[in-house]
């Protein structure tokens, strides 16, 4: 199976003519408003995007990484109305493949013809292991080359002489400790598969600054994003890059 590839420039990559993304986040709009910014729906901007990536890449496949939807629990009125657009508009173009995020409750009411919900533990194809990445995967992704995940929404964080601060969405490739995840899978490993973390489609979904400060992830005390599989990273020596492919060097270093 060919090699995963970033698509520049877009928070989105594709592997065998298929399309991955992570965390659309469809309604987040409200909880802006509830909060008093008030932000047009990103819908339509969502689909159009998504359609023009599809013909970019000339990709056959989509793979949507959980958080199609927002909030949580339930669904609000805009999501009850635009996540249906939103599929089968999509669904329309390509057959769209889901792994349910932990804001996807509900979300099998809403699905088109053309789009597969899978289980929350992610699914395998080949050597790829598609998942959310908030909780742990199926075991079946332990005999692959690669776990794309999303959840995390990554970024790093800059600060320029004048202490001016501000962020990018990043890429970040990083091994997995072989001795946590053989004690999560009570198994012995030769290898581990690598995990590609993915950056948010939706630019106002938020952001999480990986490097500021860096969140090698404490066990103890559960700090950092509450993903199971990103806590067990070696994430000294990740490497992050930006969506233009600019590698910023091992995320140990980028502070």
């Amino acid at each position: 199976m060919p090699e995963p590839v970033f698509v520049t420039g877009e928070p989105a990559l594709v592997i065998n003519q298929t399309l991955v993304i992570a965390d659309i986040h469809i309604g987040i709009e409200y909880e802006y408003r509830r909060s008093g910014i008030h932000i047009p729906s990103q819908t339509e901007k969502l689909i159009n995007k998504l359609e023009t990536l599809i013909k970019k890449t000339k990709a056959k496949r989509l793979v949507i990484l959980g958080d199609v939807k927002h909030k949580v629990p339930g669904i609000s009125f805009q999501e009850e109305r635009e996540v249906p657009v939103f599929l089968k508009h999509v669904s329309e173009k390509v057959p769209i493949d889901i792994v349910p995020g932990n804001h996807d409750s509900g979300l099998k009411d809403y699905l088109s013809e053309n789009v597969k919900l899978h289980s929350s533990k992610g699914f395998r194809h080949e050597n790829v292991f598609f998942s959310h990445g908030h909780a742990w995967p199926d075991k079946g992704f332990l005999e692959t080359k690669y776990l794309l995940m999303g959840h995390v929404h990554p970024a790093a964080e800059f600060t320029d002489k004048l202490g001016y601060k501000w962020s990018e969405p990043v890429w970040v490739k990083a091994k997995i400790k072989k001795q946590e995840l053989e004690r999560q899978y009570k198994t012995k490993l030769k290898t581990t598969p690598e995990v590609v973390v993915f950056p948010a489609f939706n630019e106002f979904a938020g952001r999480i600054a990986i490097n500021k400060p860096l969140r090698e992830i404490d066990l103890k005390h559960k700090t950092g994003p509450p993903s199971p599989i990103f806590r067990i990273c070696k994430l000294k020596e990740a490497r992050t890059y930006l969506l233009d492919g600019t590698c910023l060097g091992r995320l140990g270093n980028l502070q």
